[in-house]
């Protein structure tokens, strides 16, 4: 391992790393009437950077301009049950992130223009915190991860563990709807396996990072 790679991997380097980025986010004007505070403002990724699991949605929702958080009430909701059923808590263990770092108006679908001028700050979030899983929240969000990592293996819900040797240096990719869409529809029962669906896949990231320190 170079000494890069070592620096890279101490909690102060990656913070260091996340703030200098986080400062990029927020003076980005590369996309015309985004970034505006108060009206299209951006968040940056926000949670753990050493998580084994990156959560990565469409694009900031209204009330995240605010709390700068990603996935603030709404159907952030569903997300915060599947991470406290995983028995793990939303700051300290896991990582939130969105193709689109900022609210697009009137909650309208990001342009295609939009997924690319912000791609190159998710990739880097995604490098510093080379989560083992990533699971993507909607279209927008899994067409950037099969960009982002070609080689690796992209499964659906109902979430499975993979089985067999998994691609070196990629994550393992799991693809789920975005839970506004599984809010609209109104049905209590696939809300529930919605949420255990994503429980189960992040329990996964973080049984694997156990092995893996064990040596299994």
């Amino acid at each position: 391992m170079s000494s890069n790679s070592v620096e890279h991997d101490t909690d102060a380097a990656r913070r260091r790393l996340k703030i200098t980025l986080d400062t990029e986010i927020a003076n980005c004007r590369r996309c015309d009437g985004m970034n505006i505070p108060g009206v299209t403002a951006s968040a940056p990724g926000y949670g753990c950077l050493t998580s084994p699991v990156a959560l990565v949605g469409q694009s900031l929702c209204e009330k995240c301009m605010e709390s700068q958080v990603p996935f603030t009430g709404g159907s952030g909701d569903l997300i915060d049950e599947a991470i406290k059923l995983a028995g793990v808590k939303k700051k300290r263990d896991v990582f939130i992130s969105n193709a689109v770092h900022c609210h697009p108006p009137k909650n309208r679908a990001s342009h295609q223009h939009e997924i690319v001028n912000c791609s190159t700050f998710l990739h880097r979030e995604l490098e510093i915190v080379r989560p083992r899983l990533v699971i993507t929240l909607g279209r927008d969000a899994e067409r950037v991860m099969r960009f982002f990592y070609p080689r690796a293996r992209v499964s659906v819900p109902p979430f499975e563990r993979p089985r067999g040797r998994l691609p070196r240096g990629v994550p393992y990719v799991f693809a789920a709807k975005h839970p506004s869409w599984i809010q609209r529809q109104h049905d209590d029962v696939l809300e529930d396996e919605y949420v255990s669906g994503l429980a189960a896949a992040i329990r996964w990231s973080f049984d694997r990072e156990h092995e893996e320190a064990a040596g299994r």
